[in-house]
């Protein structure tokens, strides 16, 4: 027995009594036993996620070897190594993470195997990241970051997927220094699925889980107006951060499609030559530099095909309006250029009409000792209605009779008012300011904007009214500067009455500039 209460090997021995025929005892020859010494103090401590380290004492120069066994505690195939007799420890490696071992050490000698001494360790389980945090949110990507666990890793797996479940599961890989990553080409306005799992020898911990939402790259209430039988205007609110817009529009009965790439700026935009009748889906996009964000979409119906052209019925002439103050000292040559076609109605044109007939009527004197007043249309040709010359008392009772017909396009129908009603013979007068009113209510289809410059070159002062489907940014080429002056914009007809005194005032002040203020062609012509 030793002093921690071991025990040593059994020392045997053999004896035989004598028989009883024995006449004198007889002495056998004395033999040594050699002492084996037992193992003590087994341990097994510097455990991690696989691997654990074993060591033991044992005072004895007659080992040769051990042998160190060990199995799991769920019966698996047992394992072994051999450990030199001078040696008193081993790291046992390749283990499965979290999980119980039994080890067993057993002294061999020469002659044969001591007593074995047996101990139970557990590995460390593969330990997770720890506190996730998202940040950075933006259109298509975000920043994850988290802490590392207590034990040495090989890097991290991140795992990212919208949590609708559309789409494939994506992946990432860092190095066991880096807790933080950037993901990128994300899906504007969706919430993510996140996992971070840290990557050891003998496979992945646990996930640490979290949840990240990009930010929402979308227009907001996109709308129809001005649905007519072969075009359809849409209107959205501006989303701060888009670069430009891309808009499309489908037909659900053939599938035929329009898409235009609009600039960050623009809040409406119109289709034409629809059919009529059909049923239209509207697509808008919101794009950011290289991000796109999700569609947003409506439908709506083209109108159907009217069997006939609208009659006009004229409308008695009114009451000459009495002249503004601030036009009683006013003298230009006003020509009002009209569109007539048919998209702009029966009714509404009335209300242009009436319109032309204040503005006109606001003049103190109209013919030539004050303003002049032409009047032309277009839409499909040109048609001069009145020239300047051919009225030399106020023109309402004339301009509110004027009836709507087919004229050209916006650039020829303004070529034609420059040749045939800005002319001397038609009454134009040098030394005056020269002032051109345009109204539309649609989109020009040629280079309008190249000859209105031409125009301005020339000294011409250019007001452009827009309605409805009008495109704005043409009608600020057309215009004048500053366009703050020159360039009106309403939602419909009726809303003509919002603006008349603002642009009678404006219209009122340029027909009174003075002469030396006024830039004309032939000037220019003198210059050259």
């Amino acid at each position: 027995m030793f002093e921690d209460e071991s025990e040593s090997d059994t020392l045997s021995a053999l004896a035989t009594t004598l028989m009883r025929t024995t006449q004198a005892p007889t002495t056998a020859r004395p033999t040594t036993a050699a002492v084996r010494f037992g193992i003590r103090n087994l341990k097994i401590d510097d455990e991690t996620t696989s691997s654990l380290h074993v060591s033991w004492l044992m005072n004895d120069a007659n080992v040769r070897e051990y042998i160190v066994s060990y199995i799991t505690a769920y019966g698996d195939r047992e394992e072994q190594k051999v450990v030199a007799g001078r040696e008193n420890d081993i790291v046992l490696q390749s283990l499965l993470s979290d999980t119980e071992y039994k080890v067993t050490v057993t002294p061999m000698y020469f002659n044969g195997e001591g007593n074995p001494v047996s101990a139970s360790g557990r590995t460390l389980p593969l330990s997770a990241p720890r506190n996730l945090r998202v940040s950075d949110e933006w259109y298509n990507k975000l920043r994850i970051t988290w802490d590392p666990p207590p034990s040495s890793t090989m890097g991290y797996r991140i795992v990212y997927r919208p949590t609708s479940g559309t789409g494939p599961a994506l992946e990432a890989f860092v190095g066991d220094d880096v807790n933080t990553i950037l993901i990128l080409n994300l899906l504007s306005g969706t919430e993510y699925n996140l996992k971070v799992l840290a990557s050891y020898s003998t496979g992945f911990s646990d996930a640490l889980t979290g949840v990240g939402k990009t930010l929402y790259l979308g227009v907001t209430n996109l709308s129809a107006y001005q649905v007519k039988m072969t075009s359809i205007c849409s209107q959205w609110q501006l989303h701060r951060h888009a670069t430009s817009y891309r808009i499309i529009i489908e037909s659900l009965q053939d599938g035929s499609k329009q898409e235009a790439v609009l600039a960050s700026g623009t809040s409406r935009h119109c289709f034409y030559e629809l059919m009529p009748n059909s049923r239209y889906r509207i697509t808008m996009y919101a794009q950011m530099q290289e991000a796109e964000g999700p569609g947003v979409s409506i439908v709506e119906t083209t109108r159907q095909v009217t069997t006939a052209a609208p009659t006009r019925h004229p409308t008695p002439p009114p009451t000459s309006p009495a002249a503004r103050e601030v036009c009683k000292s006013a003298r230009a040559d006003l020509v009002f250029l009209v569109d007539g076609s048919w998209s702009i109605g029966d009714d509404n044109f009335h209300k242009v009409t009436r319109f032309l007939y204040n503005t006109a009527g606001a003049m103190a004197d109209i013919g030539p000792e004050g303003t002049q007043v032409g009047v032309a249309q277009y839409s499909d040709d040109a048609r001069t209605e009145f020239k300047l010359n051919s009225h030399k008392n106020k023109a309402g009772s004339v301009i509110s009779q004027v009836a709507s017909k087919k004229m050209c396009s916006a650039r020829r129908a303004i070529k034609h008012v420059r040749e045939d009603i800005f002319t001397v013979e038609s009454g134009m007068r040098k030394g005056v300011p020269r002032v051109l009113v345009v109204i539309t209510d649609g989109r020009s289809q040629d280079e309008t904007v190249t000859f209105a410059n031409q125009m301005h070159l020339e000294g011409f002062s250019i007001f452009a009214i827009g309605v409805a489907d009008a495109d704005y940014s043409e009608l600020v080429n057309i215009g004048s500067k500053p366009s703050e002056r020159h360039v009106f914009f309403v939602d419909d007809f009726d809303m003509f009455k919002k603006i008349e005194d603002e642009l009678v005032t404006f219209i009122c002040e340029t027909a009174s500039a003075s002469m030396s203020s006024v830039l004309y062609p032939e000037r220019i012509l003198d210059c050259l």
